[in-house]
């Protein structure tokens, strides 16, 4: 019997290190090379490129609960069956359509398959391991093999759409994702769920109230609300109008312009890694705030070369340096939260603190879309920087309050 479930276990392992590995291989060799299509293909301008991400995260932010029930009460393993499919469908429409409603149309169905996933595999892999602390580990090897398993997917996607089109290298990437789907149907096993019979919406209003008020009682909790909030504000419309930057500064003549993006974004990636295992190893306790403030003055001095530069090396290095630091601002928001969070509300107020980014990413892509397209794409960026920069000042605050806050 030992043998058995030793077996189910390895198995079940397996299937979530592989999952993630295609899952991240897909996803960030579609973004950049959707993006390009939009720039150069489709034409659309400043405020439709932030419209669209800010229905995607619409989408997500309504629709996150219902699929959570449907993980909860029904089943994980076939919320992540759902998500690949309807995510890959998604990808497929969003590589063939130019009609803006379409595009629209595609963008709200990649958050709502994004809303099926978030959270069900883990908790599928939880229960089939048996512990949180024993799936600990492969949750961690899993997210290291991802690094590289991005820059593998834009390496290969952006060579392909380099040798074919673009359209055939998103649609490509629709249907191993989709494909993907229907194979998990097959290899997952579901052997320990258990349902839950959650209320649904009424749990989201609980949990906002819940992490609000404790938010409100403890000063660096009230600091890193406002500062996300900032960081939501900037960032979404940085992360929908870089390509359009990249092209209005001149992408070079004599390279297919997929190969420059996709080289980029590689690079991106690994910087980002390299600060994310610095931050990860030195910002604990205290040090998460000087920590903090630094990516997020990093992120900003970043915007301001991709914003200003006027030569193509500089803006590509603004790109770099915004998107690293950036990325590796999530795992210090984690050690931030934990360090205050309650033990009975800790992952209502790590929830809180994503819906606070949420908030500030719908808010803020509408707002800097609108200015990049009535005033210009730098002016927007510009805004980001003073918002990047608003939330380093914020965070800094709490470095007095750290200490008389501890629980």
């Amino acid at each position: 019997m030992e043998r058995v479930c030793y077996r189910r276990r390895l198995s079940a392992t397996r299937v979530f290190i592989l999952s993630g590995l295609i899952r991240k291989a897909c996803v960030r060799g579609f973004w950049p090379l959707f993006f390009v299509r939009l720039v150069t293909e489709v034409e659309l301008s400043p405020f439709q490129l932030v419209a669209l991400g800010t229905v995607m995260e619409l989408s997500i932010l309504t629709m996150e609960i219902p699929t959570g029930v449907v993980a909860d009460v029904y089943s994980r393993k076939w919320s992540v069956v759902a998500a690949f499919i309807v995510m890959g469908t998604a990808y497929v429409i969003s590589g063939v359509v130019e009609p803006y409603a379409l595009l629209v149309f595609s963008q709200v169905l990649i958050g709502f398959g994004n809303t099926f996933e978030t959270g069900a595999e883990t908790a599928w892999i939880t229960s089939e391991v048996g512990s949180a602390s024993a799936v600990e580990g492969v949750i961690l090897r899993r997210a290291r093999l991802e690094l590289v398993a991005s820059v593998v997917g834009i390496v290969v996607f952006a060579g392909l759409a380099a040798l074919t089109s673009l359209t055939f290298s998103l649609v490509t990437i629709g249907v191993i994702f989709a494909a993907w789907g229907v194979v998990l149907s097959q290899l997952m096993g579901e052997t320990n769920f258990t349902r839950n019979e959650g209320d649904g919406w009424s749990e989201f209003t609980t949990m906002l109230r819940a992490g609000a008020r404790q938010t409100r009682r403890v000063s660096s909790l009230r600091y890193l609300v406002l500062a996300l909030v900032c960081f939501g504000l900037a960032k979404e419309a940085i992360d929908r109008l870089d390509v359009q930057r990249l092209v209005d500064v001149g992408l070079p003549s004599d390279i297919d312009e997929v190969v420059v993006i996709g080289v980029l974004t590689a690079v991106k990636l690994m910087f980002a890694a390299l600060l994310l295992l610095v931050a990860t190893q030195r910002a604990s306790g205290r040090n998460a705030v000087p920590a903090l403030v630094v990516l997020l003055v990093g992120s900003g001095l970043g915007i301001v070369l991709l914003a200003h530069a006027d030569l193509l090396v500089l803006a590509a290095l603004g790109l770099i340096l915004q998107g690293g630091f950036g990325f590796a601002i999530a795992p210090l928001v984690t050690t931030w939260t934990n360090a205050f969070a309650a033990d009975e509300s800790r992952a209502t107020v790590h929830s809180f603190m994503g819906q606070a980014e949420a908030f500030g990413e719908i808010v803020g892509g509408l707002t800097l879309g609108a200015v990049a397209e009535f005033a210009s794409i730098p002016t927007a960026m510009t805004l980001s920087v003073l918002l990047m920069f608003g939330g380093a000042m914020i965070a800094a605050r709490a470095r007095s309050t750290w200490t008389e806050d501890q629980p």
